[in-house]
């Protein structure tokens, strides 16, 4: 998409195939207006300020750093929705989520370093790196806010109106943008943007948003660094190969997920 577009156009059709197919499913079981006025705060934060804002940082970010910086700043994310977790929901660190976010967080680490922490000498940090920052902050308030907001209303709704509030977002920078004619566009571009918007944004969103309902932003929160990982092994579609610091980090990345997923048995 970002070969063709720019990124405001590219969020812009993004949420706007997203936005259709739960418009579609939804549009039976609309909330009533008494509803959506009751929960209008909690979704405008969340479209606005989180999605919208976190797509925004995140790739302007991305104009100004190497991919591998906003890959690490990004696994940052479990340990940021940790913190906000507590500040905003009061809920109490334990170790086993501390160590499991490390774990984790290493993972990803030994994985964009392609397993070689020497490494860590040629990465260099910018202004831009702040832009990933608080990109990541967003994201992580946005876990929060979901598992404070979202129970209030559907989550086919919630996912859906969020959606609108990005969409319109994007809508209203639209005409301060230089895009081309729309049927200039590549098949390849339509079939990322139908791609990412329904399976990467509707679908993506609904089980995000029902997932941190049924569990909790802290270990919805870690599942963020299982992305790097399942972008490598996707990678193979696209005849791209694995090698054995994929394998390694994976094994760390999953560790760390399993150790704040999985709760030790009560004894009797």
């Amino acid at each position: 998409m970002l070969q063709e577009v720019n990124f405001i156009e590219a969020g812009f059709w993004r949420y706007l195939f997203g936005f259709l197919p739960l418009a579609i499913l939804a549009f039976r079981q609309l909330p009533s207006l008494s509803v959506l006025k009751e929960n209008l705060r909690g979704l405008l934060m969340i479209g606005v300020i989180c999605l919208f804002g976190f797509n925004v940082f995140f790739f302007l970010g991305l104009k100004f750093s190497p991919a591998i910086n906003g890959a690490l700043i990004v696994s940052l994310t479990p340990a940021l929705t940790l913190l906000y977790s507590n500040r905003i929901l009061k809920t109490k660190l334990h170790l086993r989520e501390i160590i499991g976010v490390l774990f984790s967080f290493l993972g990803v680490l030994y994985l964009m370093l392609k397993g070689n922490f020497s490494n860590l000498v040629d990465l260099t940090f910018s202004w831009g790196d702040l832009l990933l920052f608080t990109s990541s902050n967003f994201f992580a308030v946005q876990n929060v806010w979901v598992k404070s907001y979202g129970g209030k209303m559907s989550n086919l709704n919630f996912t859906l109106f969020t959606t609108l509030f990005c969409l319109l977002s994007f809508s209203l920078l639209m005409p301060f943008m230089s895009f081309g004619s729309i049927g200039s566009y590549s098949t390849n571009f339509w079939l990322a943007t139908v791609g990412i918007g329904v399976f990467g944004t509707a679908l993506a969103y609904i089980l995000w948003n029902k997932g941190i309902d049924l569990k909790s932003a802290n270990q919805a929160g870690v599942f963020i660094n299982v992305v790097p990982l399942s972008a490598a092994a996707f990678s193979l579609v696209f005849g791209e190969k694995l090698y054995a610091y994929h394998m390694i980090s994976g094994i760390f990345i999953i560790i760390g997920v399993m150790i704040i997923v999985i709760k030790r048995p009560l004894s009797s």
